[in-house]
């Protein structure tokens, strides 16, 4: 739930930092993000915090249009260990940006989770 980790797994996250002094995995805690998008180079996005239920849900929001992001992680405890869910969804409904833009941005977030998973997966193991 600290969102300042998550450039060091996340592949296109160049640099995220607090941006108020809640504690991390709080609802409303706030951040900035810089990241990389193909074509236009670095955005900087805010992101805050909506879900935390410590410590199995996380989600948070951002404001990047025409995006909308919102992403999800989920871990369930299993026999075999624990299972982390990631998602990424859109809050942009628009019918001309699902059809059009959205599954270029798809496309290249499944990318990005695949290198990304396998950053993580180091991580966690070390």
């Amino acid at each position: 739930s600290n969102m300042e980790n998550f450039s060091e797994w996340f592949v296109g996250v160049e640099g995220i930092e607090s941006l108020n002094d809640l504690a991390h995995g709080q609802v409303g805690k706030s951040y900035l993000e810089t990241v990389k998008i193909p074509f236009r180079g670095s955005r900087k996005v805010k992101i805050a915090v909506v879900k935390a239920e410590s410590p199995d849900s996380f989600a948070t929001e951002g404001t990047l249009s025409p995006i909308k992001p919102r992403m999800e992680i989920t871990v369930r405890n299993t026999s075999e260990g624990n299972e982390v869910s990631w998602s990424m969804y859109s809050r942009n409904d628009n019918v001309w940006f699902t059809k059009l833009i959205l599954p270029l941005v798809r496309n290249e977030m499944s990318k990005r989770a695949k290198r990304s998973i396998i950053r993580l997966k180091a991580k966690l193991e070390a």
